[in-house]
């Protein structure tokens, strides 16, 4: 078990702060970030605003900003931590701190159920995991899901105070949302317009294009530009294409834009960048060597399907098959 709090993903710069193993013994503390722990193997005692909460296998507890608490284990445990950083949560306008909250216990498969977008970010935090570089496209993903579950979260507490607030079904956001990232993902190297996608969807380009902006925090053309390089990258990995074969293969109009996105990311020529990476040499997060927790969280990930909500529309098994076997 690890002894330091390490954020594992904090390269990709993602609205939260994901830590393995973290929660074993934890001394008194609080901070303003919101808090998940989620419990995969054992027993934990959180101790929360002076009350006892015992948690055991699969069990997620929810710290509130600014509430004190310490964890206690008993005997071996494997916990997974996430602070939702309220910096991120402040300039969406989301002021969690100013409805009250009552702590209790969930299950995952609770959690799941309630909120799709959970076992959505796992099973994209598993691809992170075993991949030996950086995944634009999965890290969009990531905060694409994110987004809307912070959004139901919050609409969700508002409910619990005021009756008259009705939380919004974010189904159908799920659904247009790996709609529209699914097909850019088959159609990069083609020409893509809003006007294609706003047909693929039912909704105009006007509505689309807010609708990406609020979902990945990027325009539709960066989003598209993003998922390209990324195909980019894996053709200067894994082959001799030239680099303008590249180019054309991954729907770039121009060579000068893959260039320029391999200066921002690595201020390197493709080239270069091909031949540190057939050097062994890697950029961003590599060799995670965590086989029990992915096996843990892969477990997890695999009875998604028999939950009785959660059915393949959203791509769960797609994702559940990718985080396995990346």
């Amino acid at each position: 078990m690890r002894e330091q709090c390490v954020d594992e993903f904090k390269e990709y710069d993602l609205p939260f702060e994901t830590y393995f193993n973290a929660c074993i013994d934890h001394d008194e503390t609080k901070h303003e970030d919101m808090e998940f722990i989620w419990l995969l193997e054992g027993n934990i005692r959180i101790i929360c605003e002076g009350v006892s909460f015992d948690l055991t296998s699969d069990n997620v507890f929810m710290i509130y900003m600014n509430q004190v608490h310490s964890i206690v284990s008993d005997g071996q445990s494997i916990s997974i931590s996430f602070r939702l950083k309220k910096s991120y949560t402040d300039a969406l306008n989301l002021s969690f701190n100013k409805i009250p909250f009552k702590n209790r216990i969930y299950s995952f498969e609770e959690l799941a159920n309630k909120y799709h977008e959970v076992p959505l970010i796992m099973s994209s935090l598993i691809i992170l995991m075993k991949s030996q570089s950086p995944s634009l496209n999965v890290r969009y993903k990531i905060i694409g899901y994110y987004n809307m579950y912070i959004y139901d979260l919050y609409s969700v507490r508002l409910k619990d105070r005021y009756l008259d607030i009705k939380k919004k079904n974010y189904d159908e956001y799920l659904i247009r949302f790996y709609t529209i990232v699914d097909y850019i993902n088959k159609n990069y190297s083609q020409k893509l317009t809003l006007d294609t996608l706003s047909e693929l969807v039912e909704i105009s380009s006007f509505r689309l294009s807010h609708f990406i902006k609020e979902i990945l925090g990027i325009s539709f053309q960066d989003y598209l530009r993003n998922v390209r390089f990324d195909h980019a990258l894996d053709y200067l990995r894994n082959t001799n294409m030239p680099i303008d074969e590249v180019v054309r293969k991954c729907g770039f109009s121009d060579p000068k834009y893959l260039s320029q996105m391999m200066n921002e990311r690595f201020h390197l020529t493709a080239l270069k960048y091909r031949k540190i990476m057939r050097d062994n040499k890697h950029f961003g997060i590599q060799g995670y060597s965590y086989p029990k927790m992915v096996s843990e969280l892969s477990s997890r990930l695999n009875k998604i399907p028999q939950y009785a909500d959660m059915t393949d529309t959203f791509g769960l098994k797609q994702n559940v098959f990718d985080a396995q076997g990346e």
